[in-house]
């Protein structure tokens, strides 16, 4: 993909396929971790598990920690070739410990600061679209491109806030748990 060549090391396989070992692997890491830097560090050694988030397309780009100017930096961008050029996807993960609501229905203090952190990048794409473009390399990004929020575990939702967690994902934003991840690793493997 022309503007892409030279993030040639960041290209992870066609396949959105991920084999069961990994998944595997990766859920005895979640359960072992008390915060997000061992997921990270993992995501990071094996990106074809974030694969399936990607908007579909074909060839598949993953960047860990990419910086946006010198104090912005997303835990993975995901870029998806498609028909349409590329489509991007940021995301930014939190600790699978991590409450999503308090107890009267609003996001809790890390997934608060998480929605904020994406704000605050889409700001500056916002401000710096023709330098994330043509000095980053990051080719067809723009300010409303889909992001995720990876935080927590299902067991620990509460269901009487099933409308309010429901109410956290639109288009472009989703919020999901860390067993979510795992669901749609699984699905297409």
């Amino acid at each position: 993909m022309e503007g892409l060549d030279r993030w040639a090391d960041q290209k992870v396989l066609k396949s959105r396929d991920v084999p069961k070992a990994l998944i595997d692997e990766f859920e005895r890491v979640l359960g072992d971790a008390t915060d997000e830097r061992p997921l990270q560090a993992f995501l990071a050694e094996h990106p074809e598990l974030l694969g399936p988030l990607a908007e579909p397309g074909g060839d598949l780009w993953c960047f860990d920690r990419p910086r946006l100017g010198s104090e912005l930096i997303p835990d993975f961008l995901l870029a998806s070739d498609s028909s349409s050029g590329l489509r991007w996807t940021l995301i930014e993960l939190e600790g699978p410990n991590e409450p999503t609501l308090t107890k009267s229905g609003v996001p809790a203090r890390k997934l608060a600061g998480a929605m904020k952190q994406i704000r605050d990048w889409r700001g500056w794409l916002r401000d710096n679209i023709s330098y994330a473009r043509d000095q980053l390399g990051l080719t067809g990004i723009h300010s409303e491109c889909r992001s995720l929020i990876v935080i927590g575990r299902r067991h620990k939702l509460d269901a009487k806030r099933a409308s309010e967690y429901g109410a956290l994902s639109n288009n472009s934003d989703a919020v999901m748990t860390y067993d979510r991840l795992l669901d749609i690793a699984r699905s297409g493997s």
